[in-house]
Parts: C-alpha cells; structure tokens; sequence
C-alpha cells in the first residue's frame, strides 16, 4: 500500500474515530515516514480542515530514546498523536509515552502490526489504533485456517507481512493459470487485470501497478490485534 494512502488513513481514523481537532505527527525522518505524513496533511488540508496539526517531528531511523520529542507533543496537547514507523520504533515510543504522562490515543500504520510491538510497549500497547490490510477477527475460514496454521508451524502471531506475502504469491499463481503458459508478458496481463480474494482482501491494481483495497483498523485489546473498523473510502484509498 503506498505510504500516501496510510497517511490518508491515519488522517480518516483520527477525524472518523477519534473526532480529533488537532493532532500531532512523529515519523522516521527517511522517505516513508515523509511520505505517510505528506498523505496525513493532504487528507486534513482537504478533507477536514478544522483539525490542525499542532506539530510535526522527524526522528533519525536508528532513534531509540524519544523523550525529547515526545515532551514538545505532551506541551503542544493534541487530541491524537499519529505515530508513524516500525515496530520497533512504535513499541518503545508508546512506552516512553505512557511513562511520561501523556494519555493522547496514538494511531500508527502497518509498519508497527507485529506482535513484536505490543511485546516491547508491555501495557502501553493497550489501545494502541494502526490501519493495515489484516484483520485477526476476519471470520472467513481461510483466514482464521491461516492465521492458526501460522502459529503452530512457526511459534509466533503472523503480522501483515506474512500474509501480504501470501496474497502476493497466490496473484502470481493465479496469473500463472489464468495466463495458461509462463509467457511473461500473458502473466503480466493476468497480474494486471485480476481481482483476487486473498487473506487481506480482494486484490486489484492501479494502471501504474499499485495495489487498492480497503484498509483494516486495528486495535490492541488484551495483548492481541482486534478489529476496530474499516477504511474505504475513495478520497483515502485513491489519488
């Protein structure tokens, strides 16, 4: 999913959700995290223009201590912090957060869905709200087959990850038999004009190749990823 449409959909959750008029942006200072808070101003700057951006922080990639960024968002107040970054940037953020005193709901993307996360932030998880393409509580048989099945050969929760991956093996397969040979360019073809039901949802794809499907939100109750809500909406899903 490009970095945009998370950003757009962090914007939606925290005005859909969370009703917030004013919101604060931490993100890793590389192209991604830019990335995701340039869809999170679009979405506000169009959409909802009554939520301001209270302030906005860059941290270094390799960033472990973020006390001094977080105490400029516990003065600055928002009514939600958007925590854009990976696990194991999300996890000790959220703890350091708690630490210090702020009780702001934090909204984060797919980069911080792992188990991992909610093992590094202990009880700061709780609550914890991030859009991404996996729903634990999907009630499709595949899905919760897959997610068991996961577990018991590998030890550990899957992640999205784990089943985007999935989902992009079976496009191919699928493809493949929908080409009829493994002529490249009749499998491209196929690629490029199928929808296909995976474990994240039906799959189909823009001209330029990039993926759209409705985004899932999660939310962390009770140490495990639970099913909040949904993101589709065209103004977040497509340019």
């Amino acid at each position: 999913m490009l970095g945009e449409v998370e950003g757009r959909a962090c914007a939606y959750v925290a005005v859909r959700n969370f009703k917030a008029k004013s919101v604060a942006l931490i993100h890793a200072d590389n192209d991604f995290g830019r990335t995701l808070s340039t869809g999170t101003r679009e979405y506000l700057e169009k959409h909802a223009p009554d939520t301001k951006i209270l302030i906005e922080q860059a941290y270094p990639f390799a960033e472990k201590d973020y006390k001094a960024y977080l105490s400029k968002i516990k003065e600055a107040n928002p009514d939600v912090v958007i925590s854009s970054g990976y696990f194991f940037q999300v996890g000790p953020m959220l703890k350091q957060a708690r630490e210090m005193g702020i009780t702001a709901p934090f909204i984060g993307e797919e980069g911080a869905d792992s188990p991992e996360m909610i093992k590094i932030a202990g009880e700061a998880a709780e609550d914890f709200v991030l859009v991404t393409n996996l729903d634990r509580d999907d009630k499709r048989p595949f899905v919760q087959d897959y997610l068991r099945q996961y577990k018991e050969r590998f030890g550990v929760e899957t992640c999205m990850v784990g089943a985007s991956a999935y989902d992009a093996f079976m496009v191919i397969v699928e493809s493949i038999k929908t080409a009829g040979d493994l002529n490249t360019q009749k499998i491209r073809d196929a690629i490029a004009s199928s929808e296909i039901e995976g474990l994240t949802g039906v799959s189909k794809f823009t001209e330029q190749g990039e993926v759209i499907k409705p985004m899932v939100v999660q939310i962390v109750k009770d140490w495990g990823f639970h099913y909040l809500d949904i993101v589709d909406d065209p103004a977040v899903l497509e340019k």
